[in-house]
C-alpha cells in the first residue's frame, strides 16, 4: 500500500500533507517507497510476528521504513491518527515490547546497510543483524562488541546495553556507539554529535524511550584471530550438587582473565560450564580450568579456531519459538543467592527450565565508561536469566506458572536489579531495576524529546508529570 492509499484509506488525504513525493530525475532510479501494511494485507502476518511465538498482537498498521524520511513520515501519520507506536528492528525482545496492539509498528528491517566512515569507524542501521555485522567487519580484521545471537538486530541491543564474549576486554556494545541519527516523539530528526546527553542516555537506556533511532557510528576494535571454547559437562545433577558447583565457579571466575567469558548453564538436571578466551591462550586460566575438571563429569576443549567461524557456533536458531525468558537478576557473588538458591534450582531441575548466569566485570566496570553512559549495574560482575521453552501453545500455562514462582522468589529475596533486554512483565519497579539512579535524569530528556509519550512501551521511560 502506497501512502497515497493509506491516507485515502484512512480518511487524512484532506488533512494538507503530501501525498506524493517530489519527481525523480529520470537518470535516477527512485527508492522504494514508505510501504504501510494492514491486516488485511497478506505480507501482514510475515512482518507481524516477532521472534517470540508466545506473543501475539496485531498493530493497526506496520510502517515499513526504508530511510529517516519513512521515518519522519510515519511519525507524522502516527500523530494525526493518535496512534501509539512501538520499534523493531530484529524483533527478539522477550516481552514482545517491539510491537503493540492497534498502534503502528515502525519496522526497521529493511533498513539494513553498513557503511565504513573510516578505517576504524563503522556507521551501521539498526536493522542489521549481528551475523550481517560480523561477516562486514571480521574480514576487515575489525570487530564490534557485541552478543553472540546471529539474528538479533544491532538496534535494541546498543541501546539497552548489549554484553557478550567480549565484554571484559572492550566494555558492553553501547561504549563503541559515537554518534547516532533519530527521530523524535515530535518529528525532528537529531544528531546526537554535540549532544552529550542524547548520546548518554541512547548508551544504555534508549529502547524505545525517545524516538526512532535510523542510524549509528560505532568504533571498532582489532579482532583477535581464534577462539577457544572449553566445555565442562556434569549430568544428572540434584540440587546439592548443583549448588556445590555453583558456589566453587563463582568463586573461580573471581580470577577470570578478561579475555575470557563463562557461563554457567543449568538446563533441568544436565548442566554446562562453558568457557570462551580470544587470542592467547590466557595467563591464569589453566587453573580454572583444572578445577572445573575436578567438579564435572566431563571436559572438552576446543582448538583454537578462526574467529569467524567460531562465532557461528553460537549463532543460535533463527526462526520463532516458543519462550518465556527474563532477567533473573545482577550478583556479587555466591553470598547474593545463598539463602534461597535451593529453591530456585529445584524448579530449574524438576520442571526443565533453564538457570543461566554470565560473567560481566572486566572493562565493562571502567568508571570511565560508566560516566558516559546510562546503564546502570556496571558494579555487577554477574548477570542471570530464567529461560523456559516449549513445542505447542497448550504447554504455555504451566511453563507461566514455574517462571512466576522463581520471579517471585527472587522478588521476595529483593533482587532488584536488572538487565532491560531481558525484560519481564513482572518486575513491578521496572523503573529502577532496569535504569537504576539515572530515571529522572531519563525522564527529563524523554519530555524533550517525546513530551506526548508517543512512545509508550509498557515498561519505558514515562515523562515527567
Amino acid at each position: 500500500m502506497t501512502r497515497k492509499q493509506f491516507l485515502r484509506m484512512t480518511g487524512l488525504g484532506c488533512m494538507g500533507m503530501p501525498l506524493v513525493r517530489a519527481a525523480q530525475p529520470k537518470a535516477t532510479a527512485p527508492s522504494p517507497a514508505l510501504e504501510y501494511i494492514t491486516q488485511e494485507n497478506p505480507k501482514f502476518s510475515l512482518h507481524a510476528q516477532g521472534f517470540n511465538k508466545r506473543i501475539s498482537r496485531k498493530p493497526g498498521v506496520i510502517a515499513l521504513c526504508r530511510k529517516t524520511e519513512d521515518v519522519v513520515e510515519a511519525l507524522a501519520s502516527a500523530r494525526d491518527r493518535k496512534l501509539k507506536v512501538a520499534i523493531k528492528s530484529g524483533g527478539h525482545c522477550f516481552e514482545g515490547f517491539s510491537t503493540l496492539d492497534d498502534g503502528m509498528v515502525i519496522n526497521l528491517s529493511k533498513m539494513n546497510r553498513i557503511e565504513w566512515l573510516d578505517d576504524t569507524r563503522v556507521r551501521i542501521q539498526p536493522g542489521c543483524l549481528l551475523s550481517q555485522i560480523n561477516e562486514n567487519l571480521l574480514p576487515r580484521k575489525r570487530l564490534l562488541p557485541a552478543g553472540s545471537c546471529g539474528a538479533v538486530g544491532i538496534g535494541g541491543l546498543t541501546l539497552g546495553g548489549g554484553y557478550g564474549l567480549f565484554s571484559r576486554r572492550f566494555g558492553l556494545t553501547c561504549d563503541h556507539l559515537t554518534d547516532l541519527t533519530m527521530v523524535d516523539g515530535k518529528g525532528n530528526i537529531v544528531k546526537a554529535s554535540g549532544d552529550d546527553e542524547i548520546l548518554w542516555a541512547c548508551r544504555g537506556g534508549g529502547n524505545g524511550n525517545f524516538g526512532v533511532v535510523t542510524d549509528m557510528t560505532f568504533s571498532t576494535r582489532p579482532a583477535p584471530t581464534t577462539l577457544q571454547s572449553h566445555r565442562f559437562k556434569s549430568h544428572p545433577l540434584t540440587t546439592g550438587k548443583a549448588r556445590h558447583i555453583l558456589e566453587q565457579w563463582f568463586e573461580l571466575m573471581k580470577s577470570l582473565p578478561d579475555t575470557c567469558f563463562s557461563a554457567f548453564v543449568l538446563n533441568g538436571r544436565s548442566l554446562l560450564i562453558l568457557i570462551t578466551n580470544h587470542g592467547p591462550h590466557a595467563r591464569g586460566l589453566g587453573s580454572i580450568l583444572d578445577a572445573l575438571k575436578a567438579l564435572t563429569d566431563k571436559h572438552t576443549s576446543g582448538s583454537e579456531v578462526p574467529l569467524a567461524r567460531a562465532l557461528k557456533v553460537f549463532y543460535g536458531r533463527t526462526e520463532p519459538c516458543y519462550f518465556q525468558n527474563s532477567s533473573a537478576g545482577y550478583y556479587q557473588d555466591f553470598q547474593s543467592i545463598a539463602p534461597f538458591i535451593d529453591e530456585i534450582l529445584n524448579i530449574t531441575i524438576s520442571h526443565e527450565f533453564i538457570y543461566q548466569i554470565n560473567t560481566l566485570g572486566g572493562q565493562i566496570n571502567q568508571e570511565a565508561l560508566a560516566r558516559k553512559s546510562s546503564y546502570p549495574h556496571r558494579a555487577y560482575p554477574f548477570l542471570s536469566e530464567i529461560q523456559s521453552y516449549w513445542d505447542k501453545p497448550a504447554q504455555a500455562g504451566h511453563f507461566a506458572a514455574k517462571f512466576a514462582e522463581i520471579q517471585a522468589i527472587l522478588i521476595r529475596n529483593k533482587v532488584s536489579a536488572q538487565y532491560v533486554n531481558y525484560p519481564s512483565r513482572l518486575f513491578d519497579n521496572f523503573p529502577q531495576a532496569y535504569f537504576g539512579n539515572h530515571y529522572e535524569r531519563l525522564q527529563t530528556l524523554k519530555n524533550r524529546l517525546d513530551p506526548d509519550d508517543l512512545f509508550a512501551s509498557p515498561q519505558g521511560v514515562r515523562p515527567k508529570v
